[in-house]
């Protein structure tokens, strides 16, 4: 007994040398703090409802001996992998919606009634100045889209050198013994929790922001209704906003490549490659064409470069594809529920004039009746327009039905990676990147 405990105690003590000589102390973390970290009531409460340990200890996590007070799940199977009181992951849950003993993580980061019920609102609650919608992370995958789990353990397994076959797949982007909690003060960097999959022993964003990287490229989206402060959390202004956003680009692009295959069990397809080179994505580096018909802080003659967290949620959403509900300082007109649909608009209206955004800045005759989440205008009538002009009412069938022109679905030509070959007869015109 005596040489289990010694055993243990080495682990233990390697597990803290280890991260303090890589990237900082376990007890700068989220999950170390003596304040703020992790606590299970059966071993953190006094004697003798508990064991007095101390908030943030490794054994809140940690089982000594497999059984040391194992209540919550009895480990009844003996010791898991890593000591840790229950399973990391359980791989038979392909699909959500996922339940506690899913997934460890899930055992704090759960609403009330688990362990230790942990808040975590999503990204456009904690960063962008919307409402208080989901408030952990379990309730945030359990929705319409959500980071798979499964598919995230499949890709990570034997692709990164320190993910094992029973880690959990939320390692895969955050290191437990490193992260922080950045929500508490969301313009604050330095409080990063992520940790990039090729670069699992530092924090990731901390100095590495969109600020950093694409300077005046990166224009920070408004973050609440007034339309005057950014994101994260209300910057005053865009200076400040671009040097608190992490370099998402990057983190995200460590697996979402053009290299790299990613199979969705949701989809039933891999996942779109993403380049956000200059050869790639509109929305990237790749210059613009245009970019006239934009709405602030979006000015006529920039050449951006977006964050992927202006459009897309980290973990779960009410809309297909981690479409974020909350954008560029309001929220979606309503719900993108399918993928085939007109209902992308409720996006693209976020930052793009629709045809009764056009009439109210008086761009679009009032004779037209603008309406909202219709893209006549854009697409047709302003000087921006890729069907304008002389290719304006040419080839109409190539995109509409036949019959009077009516809203076709966005996803038809706007996606990650679509090229558009403008034609007119037999002569090709230029060649446009949809996206």
């Amino acid at each position: 007994m005596k040489n289990i405990f010694l055993f243990f105690l080495i682990f233990l003590l390697s597990i803290l040398q280890g991260a303090a000589a890589r990237a900082g102390s376990y007890l700068d973390s989220a999950h170390g703090s003596a304040t703020d970290g992790v606590f299970r009531p059966v071993i953190g409460n006094s004697p003798p409802a508990g064991f007095g340990y101390s908030r943030g200890n490794c054994a809140h996590c940690h089982e000594q001996h497999a059984s040391f007070a194992g209540s919550e799940p009895a480990p009844v199977t003996g010791a898991m992998p890593f000591a840790l009181f229950a399973t990391n992951f359980d791989s038979a849950r392909q699909t959500g919606p996922y339940a506690e003993a899913d997934s460890f993580c899930f055992y704090c980061h759960n609403d009330s009634g688990s362990v230790q019920p942990v808040t975590n609102n999503d990204f456009s609650a904690a960063f962008g100045c919307a409402s208080v919608d989901t408030t952990s992370i379990m309730s945030t995958m359990n929705q319409t889209s959500y980071h798979n789990l499964n598919d995230i353990r499949n890709f990570s397994t034997g692709r990164f050198a320190w993910f094992k076959g029973d880690s959990s797949p939320c390692d895969s982007c955050h290191n437990p013994h490193l992260a922080k909690r950045n929500w508490t003060v969301p313009d604050d960097p330095t409080l990063s929790v992520m940790s990039r999959p090729t670069d699992h022993f530092k924090l990731w964003g901390t100095i590495e922001t969109m600020g950093s990287v694409y300077n005046t490229r990166y224009e920070p989206p408004y973050c609440s209704t007034g339309l005057t402060d950014r994101e994260p959390g209300a910057s005053s202004d865009a200076i400040s906003g671009r040097n608190a956003t992490p370099d998402y680009v990057a983190f995200c692009t460590d697996c979402h490549n053009t290299t790299d295959t990613i199979f969705s069990t949701g989809l039933g397809r891999n996942l779109l490659p993403i380049d956000w080179s200059n050869t790639g994505d509109k929305h990237g580096l790749l210059p613009m064409d245009g970019g006239l018909d934009v709405k602030p802080p979006f000015g006529t003659g920039g050449d951006y470069v977006l964050s992927c967290l202006n459009c897309h949620e980290p973990h779960g959403s009410p809309n297909v594809m981690l479409i974020r509900r909350w954008v560029n300082g309001s929220a979606l007109d309503g719900t993108i529920a399918t993928y085939q649909t007109p209902d992308w608009s409720y996006l693209c209206k976020k930052c793009h004039l629709d045809d009764k955004d056009a009439e109210d800045a008086g761009l679009y005759p009032p004779a037209y009746n603008g309406q909202p989440n219709i893209w006549r205008y854009v697409h047709h009538v302003s000087a921006d327009a890729p069907y304008g002009g002389s290719l304006a009412g040419v080839q109409c069938n190539l995109c509409h039905p036949p019959g009077p022109p009516g809203p076709i679905n966005c996803d038809n030509c706007h996606y990650h990676g679509a090229v558009i070959n403008i034609t007119v007869g037999s002569s090709a015109g230029t060649s446009r990147r949809a996206f």
